[in-house]
C-alpha cells in the first residue's frame, strides 16, 4: 500500500475522535483512503479484541435516523463501562440470536440483565438466561413516570385560559428536574403553577416522593413497603396517567424491586448512547449499518490497538 503501516495506524486513531472526512482534510487524503484505513483497522481490532465474561449486561435501543423509525439494539458490559456489541434491529430475534451465539459459560456468567420495560427482551431473558436477575431500570420507570407529568401538564394548558397558559409555560422541563437542582426563579415559576393547579401539585408530589424512595432507599423489602404506599397513594388519586403508571409498575413489581437488591440500572448505557449519538451527528448520519457499528465500536467497545498482520 501506498501508506506505511505507522501512518495507517495514525489515521485510525485520528478516526477515534474525529469524522472520517475532517481526517481527510487535515492530512490530504482522499476520503475513500481515509474510510478504507479506518474500516480495515477497525475489523482487525475486533478481530484480536479479548473477550471477557460479563456479568451485567445492559439491553437498550437507539434510533439511527430521526423521524424514519430505524433502531439498533445496543449491548453493553455495565461493570465495565463500554458496548460490547451493536445489533442492526431491536427485535427480539435479532437479541435471541446473539445469545446463541455466546458459548454456554458466557451465557452463565451473566448474572443481571437490566432493560427497559419492553415485554420481549424480558421473554427472551427469561428463555435464554433464566437464571439471571431482570431489573427494570429505574431511569426508565422514572421516565415514563415524567411522561405521566407531562400528559397532566399538557391536558391542564390544552384547557387553561390565557392567564392559567401563560403560568404554565415553560414549566415542562422544570416539572421533571429535582426540585432541589432549581434555581430561585425556577422554583419561584414551579410554586406558582402547583399553587394554581391542585391536580399538578398533587401529581408532582407523588413524583418527588418515588424520586425520593429510588434514590434513597437501598433495602428492598423497605424500598416494597414505601412502594406498596405510594402506589396506593397513585391509584386513589384519581388521575387517569399515574393510575396508568400505577398499573405498568405493578406489571413489573418483581423486576424493578430487584434494582434495589445492587443498586444496578442502565445508567451506563444512557452516557452510552449520549455518545453514540454525538457519532452520528458528527457524520451526518451513516448509510451501512457495519460502518456505523465498527466506529462505536471503536470508540466505546475498548477494542484495545491492533496489532499489524504480518
Amino acid at each position: 500500500r501506498r501508506e506505511s503501516t505507522a501512518y495507517e495506524l495514525h489515521i485510525y486513531e485520528e478516526c477515534q475522535h474525529s469524522d472520517q472526512a475532517a481526517v481527510a482534510e487535515k492530512e490530504h487524503l482522499h476520503p475513500e483512503t481515509v474510510k478504507g484505513i479506518f474500516l480495515r483497522w477497525a475489523k482487525r481490532a475486533e478481530k484480536q479484541r479479548q473477550r471477557w465474561m460479563v456479568r451485567c449486561l445492559g439491553v437498550d435501543e437507539i434510533s439511527l435516523r430521526k423521524g424514519h423509525q430505524q433502531f439498533a439494539l445496543v449491548l453493553s458490559d455495565l461493570e465495565r463501562h463500554c458496548v460490547i456489541a451493536v445489533l442492526p434491529e431491536r427485535s427480539q430475534e435479532a437479541f435471541e440470536k446473539w445469545l446463541d451465539g455466546l458459548s454456554e459459560a458466557e451465557r452463565r456468567a451473566i448474572r443481571v440483565v437490566a432493560m427497559d420495560m419492553w415485554g420481549p427482551y424480558c421473554g427472551v431473558v427469561q428463555r435464554k438466561l433464566s437464571h439471571a436477575q431482570i431489573v427494570a431500570d429505574r431511569f426508565h420507570v422514572t421516565k415514563q413516570l415524567n411522561e405521566a407529568i407531562a400528559k397532566i401538564r399538557r391536558g391542564l394548558q390544552a384547557k387553561a385560559d390565557k392567564a392559567a397558559y401563560e403560568i404554565l409555560k415553560g414549566t415542562r422541563w422544570i416539572l421533571v428536574r429535582k426540585r432541589a437542582e432549581l434555581k430561585p426563579e425556577e422554583e419561584a415559576r414551579l410554586q406558582a403553577a402547583l399553587d394554581a393547579f391542585p391536580e399538578l401539585r398533587k401529581a408532582y408530589l407523588l413524583k418527588e416522593q418515588f424520586r425520593t424512595i429510588a434514590d434513597k432507599i437501598q433495602d428492598r423489602q423497605r424500598a416494597e413497603r414505601f412502594l406498596r404506599a405510594w402506589l396506593w397513594e397513585a391509584q386513589a388519586s384519581g388521575l387517569a396517567q399515574l393510575v396508568k403508571f400505577a398499573k405498568t409498575l405493578q406489571h413489573w413489581w418483581e423486576e424493578f424491586l430487584n434494582y434495589f437488591d445492587e443498586g444496578i440500572t442502565s445508567g451506563t448505557v444512557e452516557g452510552l448512547n449520549n455518545a453514540i449519538r454525538a457519532i452520528i451527528r458528527r457524520a451526518f448520519g451513516y448509510h451501512v449499518f457495519e460502518n456505523f457499528r465498527l466506529q462505536v465500536m471503536v470508540e466505546h467497545g475498548k477494542l484495545g490497538t491492533p496489532s499489524p498482520l504480518f
